[in-house]
């Protein structure tokens, strides 16, 4: 049976991609994102990792359809949020500020891949370009498939690094919009003069 060249050290944890999806979704709302537009955003933040599947078929790691190709591009951006208007929100297509928010969940997966260190490069201009670019800073660790000895340990350190440069930003921005949109509106009364003593 092939083992698909992807299934070693390829990608952030599923965690990290969540985190993003979700925090994007709470940053176009005003307090807690609905259901589904929450739900809908983290899909699209996990959607480009489905190419991870193509390992099966023996692709190179510089082929378009191999992993971190064309569907971490900026190219896939519009089609995977497309994607996910139409399953999801047939009846507001002609809302932008719902497909920037599912545009930009999408977008955050070629970026944090563009961050992690190990494996290759995102090719953000697929297929017009088949360079893969990677981040000058790379603060995120790939995690290791299949979890098995040293790999179990690789992962727990690639999750702790997530939790840190991930989770914590994700926490603060989460509730610094809570707290600026859960802040009661009081009623301004008008300024009127003090009187003085005559």
């Amino acid at each position: 049976m092939r083992t698909p060249q992807a299934l070693s050290h390829v990608m952030p944890s599923l965690l990290g991609h969540t985190l993003a999806g979700f925090t994007v979704s709470a940053a176009f709302h005003r307090g807690r994102p609905p259901f589904r537009v929450a739900l809908a955003a983290t899909a699209c933040a996990l959607a480009p990792d489905l190419d991870w599947f193509t390992g099966w078929a023996g692709l190179s790691e510089g082929h378009d359809l191999a992993h971190r190709g064309i569907s971490h591009g900026l190219a896939a951006v519009p089609i995977l949020a497309g994607c996910f208007m139409l399953l999801l929100f047939r009846k507001r297509l002609k809302e932008p500020r719902l497909w920037l928010c599912l545009g930009a969940a999408t977008l955050s997966h070629g970026l944090l891949d563009a961050w992690t260190f190990g494996g290759t490069g995102v090719a953000f201009l697929a297929p017009f370009i088949d360079t893969r670019y990677t981040a000058a800073w790379q603060p995120l660790f790939v995690s290791p498939l299949p979890l098995s000895g040293h790999l179990l340990e690789w992962f727990l350190f690639a999750l702790a690094t997530e939790l840190v440069w991930l989770g914590l930003p994700a926490l603060l921005i989460i509730e610094g919009l809570k707290r600026r949109f859960d802040r009661p509106q009081l009623d301004r009364e008008p300024l009127v003069p003090r009187e003085t003593d005559a």
